[in-house]
């Protein structure tokens, strides 16, 4: 009993042991804090990803593809609730009035974070699009409601407009995200060109030659995603609107593209390698890919991920430092009580209680430390938010700047099992700085250690 009541005494009588206790406290609240903010964003980036993706997306079709001949395929595996097709083609946009030069200007100059007009046109049925993607709540999700859809029901029917000279005509429509017209460029209503490229087919050749076209659309609202990167790149027309744009052939019902919802997603991998197998037999080129959409996106995923596991690695260093703090303070107190530990072995104390003593002391400071850590971390995840919010309302100082990221809050996720790990770990921490001075409090010899004053 007396080791333990020794160990309490050592540790009262001598305030610099606080210095450990915090060393390993900051340690423990920083590994907590830290990884459960970063584990909060890969959940909201994953959360925003699979927003604007389908469960499965058949690429690489070779071009010309008809969707008519691998849609019944594609449908017919067990696991496929539904798919649609999908045209994909680049454009540049640019607003029409008066002078407007034949060919968009292109601009040199761009603050970050600026939205170019460069864009990738979908040229979707949106009757199927809605079975595989929200894109129904896309529409919906538009905050302003002067920039909404007027007919849900078929968005991307042609629009009769009048242009500026009194003339009325009739034009495809297309679909811009809620940000592209928030910025003032263009905006609902508005008759806006589309330059891209069209291939044609010469006959008697297998190469095709590139023309530069413009075509005139009506913008007939806005979308909605949350994820900021789909929305900053993609604009919606009819699929036989971007067909007639992009190519001059007699190609039927083509595809670049096709998106599947899955009955059962967490079985995507599988269905994923099942639907290769069945589309490449059917195309010219068996060239085609089935990607998860983990897979599809998993450069920006994986990213933060990564930084994750980064992060997790650099805040050991603080848990390293706490251990060497540890061993310093207890190595100061076993010269300090060479002479108690004399005194202990004459009276009959073996080097097991002597260890047991100051090994104690250093796990007490452990323990503590980690106690602390783990319930500062918690709290400090769970207000971060509301504290970020108070200091940048109050003072003006954004400590976690969310609009950068595209969220409206901080996120955290808090992880019980990293919790323990790190409380474990830094229990470990803990006793192997502390072992080290027990050690050599244990190796005393007892005569020499009375002759100490």
């Amino acid at each position: 009993m007396y080791r333990y009541f020794l160990a309490l005494r050592y540790l009262l009588s001598r305030p610099i042991n606080i210095l450990g206790m915090a060393g390993v406290m900051v340690g423990v609240w920083a590994l907590i804090v830290v990884v459960s903010i970063f584990s909060g964003f890969l959940k909201e980036v994953q959360s925003h990803v699979r927003a604007a993706t389908s469960d499965l997306t058949i690429l690489a079709l070779p071009w010309p593809t008809s969707y008519a001949e691998i849609a019944p395929k594609v449908e017919a595996d067990p696991n496929v609730a539904a798919c649609a097709p999908r045209l994909l083609w680049y454009g540049l946009i640019h607003a029409l009035g008066d002078g407007e030069p034949a060919r968009p200007r292109v601009p040199t100059i761009q603050p970050p974070g600026a939205d170019l007009p460069f864009l990738m046109m979908l040229g979707i049925e949106p009757s199927l699009e809605r079975e595989v993607t929200g894109f129904s709540d896309w529409l919906a999700a538009v905050e302003d409601p002067d920039l909404r859809v007027d007919d849900v029901d078929d968005p991307l029917r042609p629009a009769k407009v009048k242009r500026p000279d009194g003339s009325e005509v009739e034009l495809p429509v297309i679909l811009l995200s809620e940000r592209r017209l928030r910025d003032g460029t263009v905006s609902k209503g508005a008759i806006i060109k589309v330059s891209s490229a069209q291939l044609h087919h010469e006959r008697g050749s297998r190469g095709q030659e590139l023309s530069f076209v413009d075509h005139e659309f009506v913008v007939a609202g806005a979308y909605a995603t949350s994820h900021h990167a789909f929305d900053n790149m993609n604009c919606f027309m009819a699929r036989d609107v971007l067909r007639g744009l992009m190519e001059t052939s007699h190609v039927e019902d083509p595809v670049t593209e096709v998106i599947v919802a899955c009955v059962d997603p967490d079985d995507n991998d599988t269905t994923a390698a099942r639907l290769k197998r069945t589309v490449n037999p059917l195309l010219s080129r068996p060239q085609a890919e089935a990607f998860t959409w983990q897979r599809l996106n998993g450069d920006i995923l994986g990213a933060v991920d990564h930084q994750r596991s980064l992060m997790k690695l650099v805040l050991l260093v603080i848990m390293v430092v706490a251990a060497f703090l540890m061993f310093a303070t207890l190595s100061m107190m076993v010269t300090e009580k060479t002479h108690d530990i004399g005194i202990l072995s004459a009276m009959g104390a073996t080097r097991v209680g002597v260890l047991q003593v100051f090994l104690s002391c250093g796990f007490a400071i452990a323990v503590l430390g980690a106690l602390l850590g783990v319930i500062m971390g918690c709290l400090t995840s769970l207000y971060l938010d509301p504290f970020n919010t108070w200091m940048r309302d109050s003072f003006g100082v954004d400590l976690f700047p969310t609009r950068i990221y595209n969220l409206d809050h901080v996120p955290y996720d808090l992880d019980p099992l990293w919790i323990a790990q790190v409380s474990v770990m830094a229990l470990i921490f803990g006793l192997v700085a502390s072992g080290v001075p027990a050690l050599r409090a244990a190796r005393h010899d007892p005569l020499e250690s009375l002759r100490i004053e």
